[in-house]
């Protein structure tokens, strides 16, 4: 499992920022090759993120990026996030859900939502919860260590919107929920599920111990971590990956999600097929617990551009960014990437303006203006989308 290289990794990434940099000439040759779609050595990647504290690689790093060329890079793929429980049994130091006062869709509050999406064209949803008890029901032998669901709850949420999803010409289900135990994916799956997205939060477990409560099931890192192998050992082709950038420095946490991607081709010939960007947004931006980590958005733009040089999976610009700022991060490296423009992060915020509780506040964004905005500039964005779509955007036929 992952979770047991975890420390190994954590202890080269300390050395981040403390070693001599790569040269310009350096920098450029490792660029290229991770340009090019060539797995990078430890030492490599290691060499090639530290040495980005100097100007000049880093504009190395960009100047790559830019020049290239992605999979369908014309492409667009627009994904909404449908949450449909806020309740939640953990309390992250980041989270709003954290303040209380969740709530939990009926099935007609949830039908709704598709009904709103569906509307407006969407074809491909994200479904998003918080870890609602009575939702992810803990199994009478649930450990922290071996953690075990009772999941037809959480699960009729999917098969309704398989369901919706099968009446109006077919799409994708990806998910973002808690980790789950092998048997809870494999019902996943059945009830729809094509992609299982996870955000990690930070690597860095002394952080991690900081920011959530040991109490609550999302208390086990290692649970957490391993939820990616247990998805693919469930037979769930695509999973979905990131670091919640601002948590921890960015450089280090760049390294061991590579190296995680790595990991799991290694394991199962295929990494991350969605790598997410997501920063701290909201109340605890100013927090003394995070506020060293501070991500600017120029190292933002360079965290982007080192994505899409090093990964093959697309990334998914996201609406805690605004509109201007995704619409030119596409602008200097590209298309083919997935991005939210209508987003809710209440249950419910859809077919009417939430009264509960946000997980983090997003820029509100005019759809229309927005959509034909990306097609002036030339770009195809898609409502409708699929597994396929996914995996035709995605470098070396991931």
């Amino acid at each position: 499992m992952f979770s047991e290289l975890l420390p190994g990794i954590l202890e080269r990434a300390d050395a981040i920022g403390g070693e001599p940099p790569l040269s310009r000439t350096g920098t450029a040759e490792l660029a290229d090759k991770a340009a090019a779609g060539e797995s990078l050595a430890d030492d490599e990647i290691f060499s090639l993120v530290n040495g980005l504290s100097e100007p000049e690689n880093a504009e190395v790093v960009l100047d790559r990026a830019r020049a290239q060329r992605r999979p369908n890079d014309d492409q667009v793929l627009l994904l909404p996030p449908l949450y449909f429980s806020s309740i939640c049994e953990n309390t992250c130091a980041y989270c709003d859900f954290s303040l209380g006062g969740g709530t939990r869709l009926s099935t007609s509050g949830f039908q709704r939502e598709i009904d709103v999406l569906m509307e407006l064209g969407y074809r491909s949803i994200e479904l998003v919860s918080s870890q609602d008890p009575d939702l992810y029901v803990h199994c009478e032998s649930f450990d922290l260590d071996d953690q075990r669901f009772d999941l037809k709850g959480a699960a009729n949420y999917f098969e309704i919107l398989r369901s919706s999803l099968g009446t109006n010409g077919g799409g994708m289900i990806t998910s973002n929920i808690p980790p789950v135990d092998i048997d809870s994916f494999r019902n996943l799956r059945d009830a729809g599920l094509d992609c299982y997205l996870v955000w990690l939060e930070t690597f860095d477990t002394t952080q991690y111990r900081r920011l959530h409560s040991r109490y609550g099931p999302k208390g086990n890192q290692a649970y957490r971590l391993d939820s990616f192998e247990r998805a693919r050992a469930a037979g769930i082709r695509h999973v979905a990956g990131a670091f919640l950038k601002g948590l921890a420095d960015w450089r280090r946490e760049e390294l061991v999600l590579y190296l995680f991607d790595r990991y799991l081709k290694e394991r199962f010939g295929r990494g991350f097929s969605i790598i997410g960007t997501p920063r701290v947004k909201g109340r605890f931006v100013r927090s003394g617990a995070i506020r060293q980590y501070h991500m600017s958005d120029e190292d933002y733009e360079l965290n982007i551009a080192l994505d899409r040089l090093l990964f093959d999976g697309i990334l998914w610009l996201q609406t805690r960014e605004s509109f201007d700022l995704n619409r030119r991060l596409i602008d200097a490296f590209g298309g083919g990437v997935i991005l939210t423009l209508t987003s809710s992060t209440a249950p419910g915020g859809y077919a009417a303006p939430a009264e509960v509780i946000s997980q983090f506040p997003v820029y509100k964004q005019n759809l229309d203006a927005a959509v034909s905005a990306l097609r002036d500039d030339g770009l195809d964005v898609r409502f409708s989308w699929n597994a396929e779509h996914l995996a035709a955007c995605q470098r070396n036929g991931a």
